[in-house]
């Protein structure tokens, strides 16, 4: 029952959501996510936001969640059961592939959730063509789903997020604002909006705009 159960007791984040994901340049993977009509595989690089995206999914779809890169000790029998949920999404894809035993149980999983026409969605780091898979007909199958590479938001993707996040707090960031958090703190979208969030209640404590000293003195302090 180990497939069964221990899926949903992984708690989702409850900032993953696709209203509070900002696309930019990677808007059709979002929209199959929220479709899910055909399987789907997104890859990318560490904080590029598959793994928000995979949890968004999860919510929306009533889907198991899978972040192998925390389970994976518990073994290939984590997938038995997992055929009679709605949806699957399997994030650190990866973290298994090499070994062979978990290749057969991802194997079979597919084509049980093929047969009863369930959604799912894997996220790795790589293209399937650059995965290491100890079974090929595993990469056959990866192959076969909608595969999305996620791209990583350019400096102006990342002003307007942090501009529409501010809005959305009740409060206006300036240009020259924006710019100083990007040239003068991590550059990571987790980062950013830890950062927006720190200035928001600094911000209302002492009932203060969001000018460019007032920013400085937070967070340099």
């Amino acid at each position: 029952m180990i497939g069964a159960q221990l899926p949903l007791a992984v708690q989702l984040r409850e900032s993953a959501s696709f209203e509070s994901y900002y696309s930019g340049p990677n808007g059709e993977a979002v929209q199959a996510l929220q479709a899910l009509a055909v399987p789907v595989l997104l890859y990318g690089p560490p904080g590029s936001g598959r793994s928000h995206l995979l949890q968004a999914a999860a919510r929306r779809h009533r889907a198991a969640y899978l972040p192998l890169a925390e389970l994976e000790e518990h073994g290939p029998s984590l997938l038995e059961g997992l055929e009679t949920a709605p949806a699957v999404c399997i994030d650190d894809l990866e973290r298994v592939t090499p070994q062979r035993d978990w290749c057969i149980a991802l194997l079979r999983l597919i084509d049980q959730l093929r047969a009863h026409g369930a959604g799912y969605v894997f996220a790795a780091d790589a293209p399937p063509e650059r995965l290491e898979l100890a079974l090929p007909d595993l990469r056959t199958r990866l192959g076969a789903c909608s595969r999305f590479g996620l791209k990583p938001l350019s400096d102006d993707d990342r002003r307007e997020l942090l501009r529409e996040r501010a809005k959305a707090r009740g409060l206006e960031m300036p240009e020259e604002v924006a710019r100083w958090l990007l040239n003068h703190r991590s550059r990571d979208i987790p980062s950013l909006l830890e950062a927006l969030e720190r200035l928001d209640r600094e911000a209302l404590a002492a009932k203060r705009r969001l000018t460019l000293p007032f920013v400085q003195s937070v967070l340099d302090a």
